[in-house]
């Protein structure tokens, strides 16, 4: 294999192989020939200790992740992690009165939220294709946008953060540093994607939205879990475009290829805020997504979970519900006011730390949890680990805006 990767690729129909290191075929993750699906060929590994590595966070997983270690080493930390190992919680176990229930902090990394993971490996990519001396863009509510910068800075690599203004206060606490510049704008969210493609191009910059890459690093959060709690029969997360829960599943499939997974009843329940809840309202209707059925609230619960990214994401949700048995459902504020004291101090108690101020993801997925379980949905033998997206209380300025845009 190519020097400093471990991994090829593998067309899914001609099986041609292609080595790593090529945006024009790693882009899209697509045979030029073809035009199918390329697979991720890594070494076989009989056993976990055969193949996790002694580097913190997601690059435990290196040897299953699709980035050289030369640009890995350039982006960890140990002292900030992009999730911590799953953490068993008695008091949540009996509360819900299942066998188990274990947290999976996603909040140790430098930006302190799930999108670190995603992050850590699309800013790695940029440095395997040579893109050190580009300025790269892109757009989010806050927490992509705030993560992708944070790992292009530790890269050295110039860049332009995009996010609505109402979204101001995710960038507390955030350095200070021109070479990432913050651009606020003052419209409706659906227009921020093609200003910020606007910008990118007026200036040359490259921008960053792909649809494969989104998911790679979370590919590693499915990695964690089999690692460490291999008998997981339920994974719960808050989604918004469902990206966390199809990066999962694409590491399940991975870890079933490489022997390393003998688990295979693993479901997802995810959960959606009413007024935010796209896919919740649309799955059961059995049809495609329009763009009329998107649904972004002018005062959102949670600004976080404004996304398009239904529109790309819908049918790839769909499938993994049907093939995974799994759930998505709507949660409403009223429900996650209720029952967010209690997870909250059950998070304290292990050193979990999150906000309800800055993020109420997580506190999200509790609340439909709670309800699963009030209603009989949840089996007395269940084993569940909780995505702990989210974020910990932030302190400190928020940096200077470069420039609000106005429509």
């Amino acid at each position: 294999m190519h020097s400093g990767f471990n991994y090829q690729w593998l067309c899914s129909a001609c099986q041609r192989t292609y080595q790593p290191g090529q945006p024009t075929v790693e882009w899209e993750q697509k045979c030029q020939f073809c035009s199918s699906r390329l697979d991720l060929e890594t070494p076989h590994f009989p056993r976990w200790d055969s193949c996790v590595t002694d580097l913190p966070g997601l690059w435990r997983y290196l040897r299953l992740v699709p980035t050289s270690e030369t640009s890995a080493k350039l982006l960890l930390s140990f002292d900030t992690p992009e999730f911590a190992v799953p953490i068993a919680s008695k008091s949540l176990a009996e509360h819900l009165k299942v066998n188990s229930v274990f947290l999976l902090p996603c909040t140790t990394g430098p930006s302190g939220t799930f999108k670190d993971s995603e992050a850590a490996v699309v800013i790695a990519k940029c440095l395997d294709w040579g893109w050190n001396n580009k300025i790269l863009c892109w757009h989010s509510t806050g927490n992509t946008a705030r993560a992708y910068r944070e790992y292009a800075l530790r890269a050295g690599i110039t860049n332009s953060s995009f996010f609505p203004l109402d979204c101001l206060y995710k960038w507390k606490g955030a350095a200070t540093d021109r070479r990432g510049s913050l651009r606020a704008y003052d419209g409706v969210f659906q227009e921020l994607s093609s200003v910020a493609k606007k910008h990118a191009e007026t200036i040359g910059a490259q921008y960053l939205a792909p649809l494969v890459w989104k998911v790679e690093g979370k590919a590693c959060i499915a990695y964690v879990i089999a690692e460490h709690v291999p008998d997981a029969t339920c994974i719960v997360q808050t989604i918004a475009g469902g990206y966390g829960a199809l990066g999962m599943a694409l590491g399940f499939t991975r870890l079933n290829k490489t022997g390393l997974l003998k688990n295979t009843g693993i479901r997802f329940s995810l959960f959606q805020i009413e007024g935010a809840d796209t896919i919740s309202r649309l799955l059961p209707l059995g049809r495609d997504i329009t763009q009329t059925d998107l649904v972004l609230p002018k005062n959102p619960f949670e600004p976080t979970l404004q996304s398009t990214n239904p529109l790309s994401t819908f049918r790839l949700i769909r499938s993994l519900v049907e093939d995974t048995k799994s759930t998505v459902s709507s949660v409403s504020p009223a429900e996650v006011e209720a029952e967010a004291g209690a997870f909250l101090s059950a998070c304290r108690e292990l050193g979990v730390a999150l906000s309800y101020e800055y993020e109420r993801s997580p506190f999200i997925s509790w609340a439909g949890l709670v309800r699963a379980a009030t209603v009989g949905h949840l089996r007395p033998s269940e084993n569940i680990v909780i995505v702990v997206t989210g974020c910990p209380p932030r302190y400190g300025f928020i940096p200077e805006i470069e420039d609000v845009v106005r429509p």
